[in-house]
């Protein structure tokens, strides 16, 4: 999952020798970006790299998580103003503690997102009409399936013995989103902005409530036959607080934003690009992670 944003557990009082309760996680939102030509329905293949340094304050328990993530993705219109898509991420995934050099890697299906929007407005679709600014607003939501392995085992001496070090997070979310793009001649303007209401997993953990906004500008132009979009944004991320058993951890959540730069490539019906986000500001987990720059490229038919 992702999201893109990250908050995670404050080291508990007692801790095992080769666990610890503070690490990186890649269990954010949907992540959206700029979507390839609105009105068209596609299939792809994304790869998104994110990592985090945990522990800063402790030379005993500082790690470095490492998050990469294959993922499949889909969009299609069932009928004309109604879209649907889907998300199915897999991992692979490692923690190393930097002092001895240990490794734990984490591999498998991570959680499928599946979503439906419908067209508020869409004058993209709208080939006979000329207007000089062309719209698209997009409102709807879906859910998180408990796809991915949550096995949060403090007493493991094999696995890291963390919530936020998982494949999934064991429960099944609730999401709610708005998308809007507007082009003027060759300039355009997308946002969104996505609410994830979580729930309690059957390990009666609880990850905190996530809200995740961005904006991009981007510019389209072209080269040979071919179209090319650059773009450049910012996306932040905040999260609420985690529960474990009803008890609130005061020292999870926080909040990042990213200065985001990126371009799109159209060639007939292939679409590539790629996106490069940088942390400008940020406060997770009480100081003691950081977020680190992250990589996200992909390539889709469009059909």
């Amino acid at each position: 999952m992702k999201k893109y944003i990250i908050w995670c557990l404050i080291m508990t009082l007692t801790v095992p020798a080769l666990a610890c309760d503070l690490c990186g996680c890649s269990n954010g939102g949907s992540f959206f970006g700029i979507l390839p030509q609105g009105h068209r329905g596609f299939v792809g293949l994304r790869y998104r790299y994110n990592s985090y340094h945990s522990h800063l304050g402790s030379q005993n328990l500082s790690s470095r998580e490492q998050f990469r993530t294959a993922e499949i993705w889909g969009r299609f219109y069932p009928i004309k103003r109604v879209q649907v898509m889907a998300f199915v991420p897999y991992q692979f995934s490692q923690q190393t503690m930097l002092k001895s050099g240990l490794t734990t890697p984490l591999q498998g299906l991570s959680d499928i997102t599946v979503l439906a929007h419908y067209n508020v407005l869409n004058t993209f679709m709208d080939t006979e009409t000329d207007r000089t600014i062309n719209h698209n607003l997009l409102a709807g939501g879906g859910v998180k399936l408990a796809t991915g392995r949550f096995q949060y085992n403090e007493n493991s001496l094999t696995d890291v013995a963390n919530p936020n070090f998982q494949l999934g997070t064991g429960s099944t979310d609730w999401i709610s989103n708005l998308i809007y793009t507007a082009r003027y001649k060759n300039w355009g303007l997308n946002a969104d902005v996505s609410y994830r209401i979580t729930t309690k997993n059957p390990d009666g953990y609880r990850f905190g409530n996530r809200l995740n906004s961005s904006a991009s500008v981007f510019y389209l132009t072209s080269l040979g036959s071919r179209s090319v979009m650059p773009n450049a944004g910012l996306f932040v991320e905040q999260a609420g607080h985690d529960s474990r058993q009803g008890e609130v951890n005061k020292q999870t959540g926080g909040y990042a934003t990213y200065l985001n730069v990126g371009t799109e490539v159209y060639l007939n019906k292939l679409s590539v690009g790629v996106s490069y986000r940088k942390p400008v500001m940020q406060h997770l987990s009480d100081g003691e992670l950081r977020a680190n720059a992250q990589l996200t490229t992909h390539i889709t038919v469009l059909f």
